[in-house]
């Protein structure tokens, strides 16, 4: 699995060309943890507001 793609320029300098969106379901889980998880900690273990 390539994390980034590149290719070479005329001038024969390796140039990004960008990234994988192979990995991005990685990213949306973990996003959607944290949300899930940052939640359920201010529902049970956060201190109460006045």
């Amino acid at each position: 699995m390539e994390l980034f793609r590149t290719s070479r320029n005329v001038y024969g300098q390796e140039t990004l060309e960008g990234m994988s969106w192979e990995l991005i379901w990685v990213f949306v889980a973990v996003g959607a943890a944290f949300i899930v998880l940052h939640a359920a900690y201010r529902l049970f273990l956060a201190p109460k507001r006045k």
